[in-house]
């Protein structure tokens, strides 16, 4: 059997075990996407598989005829473990064109995706569905021959050596990653929630790029301002040009929101600089890999929007081939996608793509704010960094609970 008839029938079978595993897909949900096939425990298998089937295909100058069929299970024949809130959700595994206004397939976003040089995808860090819809995007760049490098927020740029040192080892794997890069200490969710992007990425041999900016750095300009950079780096990241303040109040005014007017006023301007250097460090990681080289970045949906955060200083270097995707979970009771879209202060969508999914919880954020493990938490999302949410706010970032 010739290489390109292998992968074939490879391809096929891994497509057979996800139909049997999710029974008859229903006419009526073209619209509803993988997060059912994603929440089985064969996942990451699955991905290494599909990544790679297509990966060695490329190489060898064989790609396959038709590509993969979209997995469209109901949403909630696998939302057992979900709150009941979600599950009755019908925008849950649904997909919004915030510009068209209209719901459209996972396929045509993916003839997008592969489109634009950088993928962008949002997340709320605590929810594993999407890493797991991460996963299945990168799974599916891939499998449309793409090679991006995959950046992450949860990386600061200061541990790219070991990153480096460690996908020169001579076997490497996505499980044994998390171990060498301390992902435990770090503050942000366990590694298992991220690892299935980690299983794609290794799969297909894909670089892997710590993005974030420096944690000792983003604490000095939380406690210095500018003065904690250097001008050459002030320069490098285009911090040394005035923010527009529309977008400015906006993001200051949505940070005190965002920690239910629990922060002092004092701390809004120190935290949105944060934010703004470590949008600017994240769009410099994916600049760097070189002119024309695509890249997907993993990061919390506030870095990805257009009107202020990495799109924002992207465009500033001249790179406007952007997708803005972000994962955002629905409410109960609210079945409005527009009221889901993040906008700018002209009205303008902030993202380009809402795909919709359940709550990883129904708690009430704000109620965390009563103690300080709550605050630490919120904090993170913010300031990006579990350390630095701990140290500004006066708490612990060690005990996983306050994260």
């Amino acid at each position: 059997m010739n290489a390109r008839a292998q992968h074939q029938r490879d391809l096929s079978r891994i497509l057979e075990e996800l139909q049997l595993a999710h029974g008859r897909l229903r006419a009526d949900d073209e619209m509803r996407y993988g997060n059912a096939m994603l929440q089985t425990p064969g996942w990451a298998r699955l991905a290494r598989w599909l990544a790679v089937a297509f990966v060695t295909c490329a190489c060898a100058g064989a790609r396959t005829a038709t590509p993969a069929a979209a997995v469209t299970p109901r949403h909630d024949e696998a939302s057992a473990t979900q709150p009941q809130s979600a599950r009755t959700q019908p925008l849950a595994g649904r997909i919004w064109d915030t510009r068209a206004r209209a719901f459209v397939d996972q396929a045509s976003v993916m003839v997008r995706a592969a489109r634009e040089r950088f993928v962008l995808l949002g997340e709320k860090h605590d929810n594993p569905e999407h890493h797991r819809l991460q996963a299945l995007v990168l799974a599916r760049l891939v499998e449309a021959g793409r090679r991006p490098r995959v950046a992450l927020e949860m990386l600061d740029v200061d541990v790219q050596p070991t990153v480096a040192a460690y996908l020169a080892t001579p076997s490497p794997s996505a499980s044994g990653f998390g171990v060498a890069v301390d992902w435990d200490k770090s503050g942000w969710p366990p590694f298992h929630e991220y690892e299935p992007i980690f299983e794609v990425a290794f799969a297909a041999k894909l670089p892997v790029v710590a993005a974030n900016l420096e944690h000792e750095l983003a604490r000095a300009l939380v406690h210095a301002g500018l003065a904690a950079l250097t001008a050459e780096r002030a320069a490098s990241l285009r911090l040394d040009r005035p923010f527009p303040p529309e977008l400015e109040s906006a993001l200051e005014a949505e940070l005190g929101e965002d920690h239910c007017g629990m922060l002092p006023p004092s701390l809004l301007a120190p935290m949105a600089l944060a934010q703004h250097a470590r949008d600017a460090q994240m769009a410099r990681a994916l600049l760097d890999g070189g002119d024309h080289v695509p890249a997907v970045l993993i990061a919390g949906g506030g870095h990805v929007r257009r009107d202020r955060a990495v799109p924002y200083y992207l465009a500033l270097e001249g790179e406007t081939s952007v997708l803005s995707l972000d994962f955002v979970e629905v409410q109960a009771g609210q079945t409005e996608p527009s009221r889901y879209v993040p906008a700018a202060p002209d009205g303008a969508p902030a993202v380009d793509i809402v795909w919709f999914t359940p709550r990883a919880n129904d708690d009430d954020p704000c109620k965390a704010f009563t103690h300080a493990r709550g605050s630490t938490a919120r904090a993170r999302d913010a300031l990006g960094s579990p350390r630095l949410a701990a140290q500004v706010l006066g708490t612990s970032a060690q005990d996983p609970g306050e994260l």
